[in-house]
Formats: C-alpha cells, sequence, structure tokens
C-alpha cells in the first residue's frame, strides 16, 4: 500500500534528520537536518558530516559553525559527527516528500531539543546567512 504525500510530509520538520541518496554532485547517501519549511514551501536543511573538512578548520566562522552530534544521542550514527551549519541547502517540499515515497530518503530520528535549539541560536546570531533566509528557516 502506497502512503499518501500528505503522510510522508509528516517527516519533514523543523528537527527531522533524514538520509538520503537524491544528491547528484554526492556519490553516496547523506544524513541531514531538516531546520525549516518556508511559506513558499522549500525544506531548507543541513549535511551531517563525520569531520570537518580541513579547508573549513581554516574559516573561524565556518569553523564556529560545525555543531557536534554524540553517537550516544543518535542510533543513525555510527560515530560522533558534525552538522555543517555553514549553508542552508533548499528543496522543494513535493520534491523531498516524492523522495520519501519512491524510497530514496528516509526519516531516522529528530535531532534533540537541546541540540536543535542550540543550532538554531547559533544559526539566528551568524552572518553566514542571509536574513531572509533566517526568517524563512531559523524562527
Amino acid at each position: 500500500m502506497e502512503l499518501p504525500h500528505s503522510l510522508h510530509r509528516h517527516f519533514i520538520e523543523r528537527g527531522s534528520v533524514l538520509h538520503s541518496e537524491i544528491f547528484e554532485d554526492i556519490d553516496h547517501g547523506k544524513f541531514f537536518a531538516v531546520m525549516g519549511v518556508s511559506e513558499d514551501m522549500l525544506v531548507g536543511f543541513f549535511f551531517i558530516n563525520s569531520r570537518i573538512h580541513p579547508a573549513i578548520q581554516k574559516r573561524p566562522a565556518q569553523f564556529a559553525m560545525q555543531y557536534l552530534l554524540r553517537k550516544k544521542d543518535y542510533d543513525f550514527l555510527k560515530y560522533d559527527s558534525f552538522l555543517s551549519a555553514t549553508t542552508i541547502v533548499k528543496l522543494p517540499v513535493n520534491r523531498l516528500s516524492e523522495t520519501i515515497a519512491g524510497g530514496q530518503t528516509a526519516y531516522v530520528g529528530k535531532l534533540t531539543e537541546e541540540d536543535l535549539t542550540a543550532i538554531l541560536e547559533a544559526c539566528r546570531k551568524s552572518n553566514l546567512f542571509r536574513p531572509s533566509d533566517k526568517r524563512k528557516f531559523f524562527y
């Protein structure tokens, strides 16, 4: 039985963590955390990485936005990882919902309330994001 898209959208909310293989420029599946859904129905999210890329370590503003996610708090992680809150990626809600329905994207969990609150607060204060993106995804 195929579930309607409205049920798949239930998984697309602030704090949801999903895993997907839909990213054309990435050759493996990626975890990502939804930061918000805008009024124009775009999902904004950040990727979760196993380590911090060396180039980011040389950029203080971006390095400060690497948020540690501890394996002990997340069953889906194999080891401590980093949510890279440096660039918000945007996808139409319908497109993401279709990839859930098609099995290319899976819901794996939710950020802890503590982590989500800290990440949102850091994003609101950061100069890395445009004010319009802050309003759309972080408030």
